[in-house]
């Protein structure tokens, strides 16, 4: 208990208090659904809260940014809240995790992936074990990635928009406004700082939120994020497109062949051979050279054709309206295939599998027909599907407005990062939205951060060097205004070091051992000579 103090000695020791290890590590005060006062918000109608007390519960944690797993055993309270929007008939449920012990005083939003605007509760537990509360929501629908079937569209086969205002916008703010009430219920005073993390479809709401719930949190972290959404998702079809197009499905063994013949050619325009592609812009491999070449993988030998090169070309060429003109980015030349285009081969006879995300977006969602033989696509009726796409979606589902402006008054830190190799979203994609928040604001890097991750797949994995803690580089630019230059960065097996450098700059190699990141320098541009001057 404080002593009596004079009012203004009185506040300042309460700010001292609460700045104080003390508060940094509070109990819950309590675990009860009759201790959570339900907030009102504007057409919403709250249905039912309950609390659980779980304790020595153990589970997988799930790290987002970048995904990695390890086990973990938690003490908390398991808050569930379900409510509906007048009108709406919907039921979105959001569940918030306390800490029973050692609250830091912070709250952590959870992000989806894919097509669920929560993926699993795992993603709590590395939250929760850091001690922060965590919170996540469904949305309305099922936690399905990958299939949305059951929530799409309604009875009368329209799109149901009330559920997609809730899984693209809506619902992250709710959660967020219904977590802060829960904490300050609980441990009876509410968050000093609240963090979004999230990768992909988690990303996409993290930009989201800073985007048009601009005080919603104070760091968001978005990685890999899902930007342009009616844009590029019909165009994940494309490698499918394609394969149908030309008759001619390319097998694994082919495209493995091609792109590990352009690693080879292109490794060390960076400056270091280390089987990965730095610097794509700068590679001109052409696969047609190993046209007639034969190569041999999983005990078999094949021989690159023609129409082996040409598919290849397409798809790092991007997809283009019948009449050339620009649609989407292509794929990065040190990437897989089996992201969008797999082609599983059984004796020697192959078939293109189209990406179900990407399937799913055209026939529920833009041509809202869910027995449509997409592979009967034309063409033109590629380009139709494109052009709906983006007429009727893009102001709700694309989290690509580079005004900012709002977020930066309130104060807020965006750290958002992208493999280059990213095999499902493409690091383009996330470049192109920050050079147009840059050209609105040239101060960006005040509050606005990104890095690209060489050799990198979709948010993890890959040959290339992942973040290893972007979230505390968040939290010491929030709360300390340390603004992170670089970010300290690994090889999975933890065998190569690289810093990864804020954009534009790129890790240079300077001298000495390039399996360590003191070998790199942070320069303005990968250079064959003489190291160029710093930016």
């Amino acid at each position: 208990m404080l002593p009596v103090l004079p009012l203004p000695l009185y506040i300042s020791a309460m700010c001292l208090w609460l700045a104080s290890p003390i508060f940094a590590t509070l109990p819950l005060l309590k675990c009860s659904s009759e201790d959570i006062s339900l907030p009102r918000m504007p057409g919403v109608t709250m249905l039912s809260v309950a609390a659980e007390r779980l304790e020595n519960y153990s589970l997988i944690a799930e790290v987002a940014n970048p995904e990695r797993h390890y086990n973990v055993t938690l003490n908390f309270c398991n808050v569930t809240i379900n409510y509906g929007h007048e009108g709406w008939k919907d039921k979105v449920q959001v569940t918030v995790w306390l800490p029973l012990e050692g609250w830091n005083g912070r709250l952590s939003g959870i992000g989806g992936s894919g097509l669920s605007s929560l993926w699993t509760y795992n993603r709590f537990a590395p939250a929760v074990a850091r001690g922060y509360a965590a919170v996540g929501t469904d949305a309305g629908h099922v936690r399905n990635p990958l299939d949305a079937t059951s929530w799409a569209l309604d009875t009368a086969g329209n799109v149901n928009f009330f559920l997609l205002q809730n899984f693209f916008a809506l619902s992250q703010s709710e959660a967020a406004v219904i977590a802060k009430n829960v904490i300050t219920d609980l441990y009876g005073q509410g968050p000093r700082y609240s963090y979004w993390d999230g990768c992909s479809t988690g990303g996409r709401q993290g930009l989201m939120l800073a985007q048009r719930y601009p005080t919603a949190y104070d760091g968001i972290l978005a990685g890999a994020p899902a930007i342009n959404w009616a844009t590029f998702v019909p165009a994940m079809y494309y490698p499918k497109f394609v394969m149908d197009q030309m008759s001619h499905p390319l097998s694994q063994c082919a495209f493995d062949a091609i792109r590990n013949a352009t690693v080879e050619a292109c490794d060390n325009l960076d400056g270091v051979l280390d089987g990965i592609i730095s610097a794509p812009d700068k590679c001109d491999f052409d696969p047609y050279s190993l046209v007639g070449r034969s190569f041999e993988c999983s005990e078999e030998e094949i021989t690159i054709s023609t129409n082996d090169a040409a598919v290849v070309q397409k798809l790092w060429d991007g997809p283009r309206q019948t009449d050339g003109s620009f649609i989407w980015y292509g794929m990065s030349k040190g990437t897989q295939l089996r992201g969008l285009g797999n082609s599983p081969c059984t004796l020697g006879e192959c078939a293109s599998v189209p990406f179900q995300i990407a399937s799913d977006w055209i026939k529920l969602f833009v041509l809202q027909d869910p027995k449509f033989d997409i592979s009967t696509l034309t063409p033109e009726g590629f380009d139709a599907v494109m052009n709906l796409s983006i007429s009727a979606y893009r102001a709700i589902a694309s989290t690509d407005n580079p005004d900012l402006h709002e977020f930066h008054q309130a104060g807020g830190k965006l750290l958002h990062w992208h493999g280059m190799d990213d095999q499902q979203i493409y690091a383009t994609g996330s470049e192109d939205y920050y050079k147009r928040v840059e050209a609105l604001n040239p101060s960006v890097r005040d509050f606005y951060r990104f890095f690209i991750a060489p050799g990198v797949a979709h948010c993890g994995g890959g040959n290339g060097f992942l973040p290893e803690d972007p979230l505390s580089a968040l939290i010491d630019w929030v709360e300390e205004g340390i603004a992170p230059d670089i970010l300290p960065a690994a090889t999975v097996d933890g065998t190569h070091r690289r810093d990864l450098c804020v954009y534009p700059q790129v890790p240079v190699y300077k001298s000495g051992n390039p399996a360590e990141a003191a070998s790199f320098k942070c320069l303005g541009a990968y250079t064959s000579g003489e190291a160029q001057d710093e930016l």
